[in-house]
């Protein structure tokens, strides 16, 4: 079937020429001989044009099986054998789908194994998006493959044309019309232990919006359409596709998939489901420009208030410059601890571990100190293996809201009081990291392993033998300089303690 997938410009088309016995058959729509059928698939993905593809082979494929057979039938044939030819042909129409749907699962089952094995050789904790969603998709394609199969299976067993009826199979049991709660679901799902408590939190809360939206928490007399329709009225709330997609729909999916895999749902009506919206007005990209770069390590440097709090004053220091040269997120940077800056491998690192607080990848990684930082004196804030956090007061916080979360969104605020208009004021170190190092040709996977990113392959594996070797990479990042900045300077491993 992907014999029939044809890229013209950026976009993908089916294209299928007209069999050489049947050229002259087809017209065009101006009545001109047909050659081929070609049609847009609507999508510059390759993977979504796969998807589409089928039903137009489906329908060339009944075009051509009836241009063959009207060729070879008779005025003398009776009403019965008319129709037993159009069966026929129905029913070989209902074959390609099957064998291209066969064709399609076997290709999506292929790329998920890729995918499957890339996530053994690095252990991550859990699936990344990319991930999930060939997940998804292979579970959605397993249920069309079985109502095509279904479909074939009703042709030939249930047929009155030509004379064969198959009796529906009873099992003997009444069906179990039970009511099931989504909620119930879902709150089975958290005690798994599947997703982190903070996640939990925020997942409850979607799903107690599916169940008012539904009017009744009965995941049995959840549909498709009624997860449409629910996903719909979260986009004209104001939620954007990409809240929807992320926050809404995975912690209603999750806990559907606990009635799935029960077996008290034939199918997970969450599972692919695609979510219709807008789409996000870009202004500007979301790096940090290179003069928003400048006034936050400038003000980082500058003297803080007398009355702002000494571990405060701490995190307006060091978290800009930390983020600047790690890409690690702002959060990972304002739990560290002082035993965190460390000696490892013969390589000064930051250590970012769960144990601290959160990771969104629950692992934990060590990313080797650029020298402009030990140049600055930030080997100073480390002692070996104390657990006092840098960045806030010991104590400070709670499970709902840790400390180093509350100092993340002090030095948001922070950062838009200098006039920073960025959409995602701390998140844009993380974005302005990742296009400085494509820039200067640091190693894709190196840049990866420092951001806590899967590495996309084995040779990502760069471990704790690898360390002066993410280190290296690490030295690509040019240094910061300008007024008001620290000059560099290539500082040994050991100054600045």
């Amino acid at each position: 079937m992907c014999s029939y997938l044809n890229k013209t410009g950026s976009t993908y088309y089916f294209r299928r020429p007209v069999p050489d016995n049947l050229l002259g058959y087809f017209t065009t729509a101006r009545g001109n001989p047909r050659t081929e059928w070609k049609r847009s698939l609507g999508t510059k993905d390759r993977d979504e044009a796969k998807g589409r593809l089928w039903p137009h082979a489906v329908e060339t494929e009944k075009l051509i099986a009836d241009a063959r057979q009207s060729r070879r039938e008779t005025p003398e044939q009776s009403p019965e054998e008319l129709a037993a030819s159009q069966r026929e042909r129905e029913e070989r129409a209902a074959e390609v789908a099957l064998e291209a749907a066969s064709a399609e699962r076997k290709e999506a089952r292929s790329e998920l194994r890729t995918l499957w094995h890339q996530r053994r050789r690095v252990s991550t904790a859990e699936l990344s998006p990319e991930q999930a969603a060939a997940v998804d998709l292979l579970r959605e394609r397993d249920v069309e493959l079985g109502e095509l199969r279904a479909a074939v299976a009703t042709m030939k067993a249930g047929d009155p044309v030509l004379g064969v009826q198959r009796q529906p199979v009873r099992s003997g049991e009444p069906e179990n019309t039970a009511a099931i709660s989504i909620t119930d679901l879902f709150e089975r799902y958290a005690k798994a232990g599947a997703a982190n408590p903070k996640t939990v939190r925020k997942w409850r809360s979607r799903v107690a919006s599916l169940v008012e939206h539904l009017g009744h928490d009965d995941a049995r007399r959840v549909t498709r359409a009624d997860l449409n329709v629910w996903t719909a009225s979260l986009v004209a709330k104001g939620l954007s596709k990409k809240t929807v997609v992320d926050g809404y729909l995975p912690a209603v999916r999750v806990a559907l998939a606990v009635a799935h895999d029960d077996g008290a749902l034939s199918t997970n009506p969450a599972s692919g489901l695609k979510v219709r919206a807008p789409k996000a007005v870009k202004l500007r990209e979301r790096d940090l420009t290179d003069d928003e770069a400048q006034i936050i390590l400038a003000a980082s440097m500058a003297p803080q208030p007398a009355g702002l709090a000494k571990q405060h004053a701490l995190a307006r220091r060091w978290v800009p410059w930390l983020c600047a040269y790690t890409g690690a997120r702002v959060s990972e940077m304002t739990q560290l601890r002082a035993g965190d800056i460390r000696e490892e491998a013969g390589v000064w690192v930051v250590h970012i571990t769960p144990e601290a607080g959160s990771v969104k990848t629950n692992e934990a990684r060590s990313v080797p100190l650029h020298s402009h930082l030990i140049g600055q004196g930030l080997l100073g804030l480390s002692k070996p293996n104390d657990l006092t956090p840098l960045f806030y007061r010991e104590g400070a916080g709670n499970e709902v809201n840790p400390a180093s979360k509350i100092r993340a969104a002090d030095l948001a605020k922070w950062v838009r009081s200098l006039g920073i208009k960025a959409p995602q004021p701390n998140h844009g170190w993380r974005h302005r990291f990742k296009s400085t190092a494509y820039a200067v040709g640091m190693d894709s996977e190196a840049a990866d392993i420092a951001q806590g990113h899967a590495p996309r392959t084995q040779a990502g594996d760069y471990g704790l033998r690898g360390l002066p070797r993410l280190k290296v990479e690490i030295e690509k990042l040019p240094p910061y300089r300008g007024e008001g900045l620290p000059p560099f300077v290539h500082a040994s491993e050991g100054e600045g303690r």
